[in-house]
This record gives structure tokens, sequence and C-alpha cells, in this order.
């Protein structure tokens, strides 16, 4: 069986193939792409399901540095452009982000990073026109797909084509993200990556935001629950980002994040994969990213607005005040009556369909004990609540 250090070329070749595009543009992503590939080999897929998988995340990133690499060619202007003062929403998995994101999306001031652009980045189309795009029918088709295949998972976490989605495939452009460890068991990459420095692939990241925002003006609304780990390269790259950060019981997030990333990893195995390995990880990994976020937060408490999981459907105006408030937004009608809107849509009773079960705290609290403490973490909500 061919190595994988040895499909370098062969897995570029596929991206070429698939985007019909050939500039991968600088080659500092080849660094952690090599460190993937060698962890491959120390720990090789397990099964036919599992290689293709990981062929396809690495093919994906590639693809998408190719389709970006083509955008900034055609539209140079890209580089001009400003962004000031982002809005990002960060917090431990399963705490509330996609909520929260999806909540602060109603307001049409801010622009966000639909997902069916996440993977193919290019200056936004105006939103009548995107279903003549292939990318964008070919995103809803993999949703609906991944409904039917794994409906346990899409009721965990599911977003449509036309949403906004987290920050994390655009920046596995750069081969220097937690989005390989969180998709596959690749030990050796995973620690070269806690080792390395993000802001490289942040400041990527912020000329992709460049492209696909070019000549739109509003101010950014991102979110992704990692950026609590790399949240001084985060900084480093959006100087003026104004953190709205998410909590919850991390005994009940990880608990959540189990069952939806192990549903994942399952689906891509083709077989049920070791849930105390990645209990491990994940429990590790999201210690240290609260570890960081809060350290951050010392250094500059007033660029952070804190909100507790269970407020974003009890309250969820009280929530946007707040953030709002915090950081001197505007606020216009139109976006009040949206938000509304999304309240009644959402309403606090409205239970998740995602059930799963609990980890054990002591195999989790000790790991947050700080966290825990600072934010009062053993008041959290139920299970099923918005993730």
């Amino acid at each position: 069986m061919t190595r994988w250090r040895d499909r370098f070329d062969a897995l570029h070749e596929g991206a070429v193939a698939a985007t019909g595009h050939e500039d991968f543009g600088d080659g500092a992503y080849r660094e952690g792409m090599r460190v993937l590939l060698d962890a491959l080999d120390d720990n090789p897929p397990a099964g036919p399901a599992t290689e293709a998988a990981a062929t396809g995340v690495i093919t994906g990133a590639l693809a998408g540095r190719l389709v970006t690499q083509a955008g900034w060619t055609a539209h140079p202007g890209y580089a001009a452009e400003r962004i000031e003062r982002p809005l990002v929403v960060i917090g431990l998995p399963r705490t509330g982000t996609t909520a929260l994101h999806q909540l602060l999306s109603m307001d049409p001031a801010f622009q966000g990073f639909e997902r069916w652009l996440t993977a193919n980045p290019m200056v936004r189309p105006p939103r009548e026109t995107w279903e003549v795009y292939p990318a964008y029918r070919a995103s809803v088709e993999r949703i609906a797909a991944m409904r039917r295949a794994a409906p346990e998972v899409m009721a965990a976490h599911s977003t449509e084509a036309d949403e906004v989605d987290e920050c994390l495939m655009p920046m596995a452009q750069s081969f220097l993200c937690n989005w390989f460890a969180s998709n596959l068991d690749v030990p050796v990459y995973d620690a070269w990556f806690r080792a390395s420095d993000e802001t490289p692939s942040f400041r990527r990241y912020r000329d992709v935001l460049k492209l696909v925002g070019l000549g739109d003006g509003r101010r950014w609304l991102l979110k992704n629950p990692s950026h609590v780990f790399g949240i001084d390269a985060l900084l480093a790259a959006f100087p003026d980002a104004c953190i709205v950060q998410t909590h919850r019981d991390p005994a009940a997030s990880i608990a959540s994040l189990m069952s939806l990333l192990g549903g994942i990893r399952d689906l891509m195995a083709g077989a049920p994969v070791d849930r105390r390995r990645l209990l491990a990880r994940e429990a590790g990994f999201w210690a240290e990213g609260a570890r960081r976020s809060m350290a951050a937060a010392d250094r500059g408490p007033d660029r952070f607005v804190h909100i507790r999981q269970e407020d974003i459907r009890r309250d969820p105006m009280g929530v946007v005040e707040r953030i709002y408030g915090h950081f001197g937004l505007p606020m216009s009608a139109d976006a009040e009556v949206r938000f509304r809107a999304w309240a009644a849509a959402n309403p606090p009773d409205a239970r998740s369909t995602h059930r799963y079960r609990p980890v054990e705290a002591d195999a989790v609290d000790p790991l947050f004990a700080d966290y825990i403490a600072r934010f009062d973490l053993k008041r959290s909500a139920p299970a099923g609540a918005p993730a």
C-alpha cells in the first residue's frame, strides 16, 4: 500500500482535477500537510472508508486553497478591503455557539461566511443567484444526503447551505487547524498543531474574508469554538475583534461533543471508533482552550462579553442587548423585529432531538476546575439545550 507521505503529489493532482485550478499560492502550508501525512503513516486509517474520508479531508483543504487563490488573482482589489471590529463568537463546543451565531446573523447589518462558501471561497454573489452555482447546489445535496445517512448527527448540529457557518473549514487551507485533528485520529499531527503558532492561519483567513466580502462593507460576524484555543492568534490577526464567549458545564458540553464527533467519526470509519481515546483527546484540547481564553480575557476584559448557554433561548433579546450594549453596536428596528422572530421560532421549551450519554464528571471536571469556578458552571442547562 502506498504510504501517505508518498501521496503528496497525487493529492495535489486530485485537487487540481476537482477544481480546474493549478495555483496553490505560497508554499507555507506544505509543512503542515507533510506532518499530517506522516501522522497518517504513524497511525494508518483503519479500512477503506476511513482512508477515503482522510483523502477527502485533505483534498478538500487543497481545493479550497486553489479556489481562493484563483479568486485573489481575479480580484486583486481584495487586499485593500478593511475588516474592522468583527464580532466573533467563541466557546467550548456545544455551549450555544451555533444558536447564538444564528441569532446574531438575523441582523442584516452583519455579513457572515455562508456554509456553501466555506469550501468554495469566492466573492459572495447576490443571494438571488446562488441556485445557479454548482457549488451551492452541491452543498445543498451533501447536506440532504448527510441528513438521510446520519439523522442523529444532523439533529445534533445542522447548518443549511445558505446559513452562516463556522471558520474551521476555510482555515484548514493552511494545514494548521483543528479541522484535521477533530476529523482524523492523528496524534502526531495533533501534537505538532498544539505546539504551533496559528497566527499565519488566521492571517490567511483574514484575507479569505476580504475576498468573500469584497465590496460588501458590513461588519463581519464570525464563529468557531476552536478559537478558544487559538485566541491569541485570532487577536493578533484581528486586533480590534469583539469577542462573545459562551459557557456551559464542561461535563455536559464534552458529553454532547462526544456524541456528535463520535457519530461523525463512526460514519467516516464505517464502524464505531474508540470513545475513550476520543474523550482523552477532546477533553485535554478543550481544557487548554478554556485556560487560554481565560488568560486572554484577563489581559483585555473589555474585549469580551460572556453568555451562559441557557440564556440564549430563555432570554434571547436580553442576550443580544447585552452584546450590543457592551460593544456599542447600533440595533436597527428591522434587526429587533428579526431577533424577536427568531426568538418566537426557538422558544425556551423547544427541546433539541439530540440525546447523548453523560460522561463521568470525574473524567472532565478536574481538567476544567478553574474554568468551572470562574463562571459557576455547575448550574448549567440540561441536556438538549441549543448548541
